[in-house]
């Protein structure tokens, strides 16, 4: 019979797929147009965190955070989906990587309208 607590080895999972996983579950969003450039005040601030294309992840005592910039479509409720991207970046990373996320804050930084379109 298998012993769950004994260990066979360590498994470590690359910053950067985590991140891919965040960007890939936000994009796939509806409302969501594109990912945001992180600010430049915030980027420089938090230089030694893993970021890219507008995801910064934060990771202390196996607990993550993600901080996401992002512009949306028009014609959505901005609150509504950005509180299902919060809900979509939970549960993708506990389904496949298993690690607990403390928080997803997500950063609207824009609205974007296609050329011609009004508000």
């Amino acid at each position: 019979m298998n012993e769950p607590s004994k260990s066979i080895g360590r498994i470590e999972i690359a910053p950067e797929v985590l991140l891919t996983i965040v960007r890939k579950v936000v994009l796939d969003m509806k409302g969501v147009r594109e990912m945001a450039s992180i600010p430049a005040d915030v980027a420089n601030f938090l230089r030694r965190s893993p970021r890219h294309g507008g995801v910064v992840l934060h990771y202390k005592e196996n607990r993550l955070t993600f901080d996401i910039y992002l512009n949306m479509d028009p014609n959505v409720n901005l609150r509504e989906t950005s509180r299902a991207v919060q809900v979509a970046v939970v549960e993708a990373i506990d389904k496949m990587v298993g690690i607990p996320v403390d928080a997803v804050n997500v950063h609207v930084e824009d609205v974007v309208y296609k050329q011609g379109q009004t508000a």
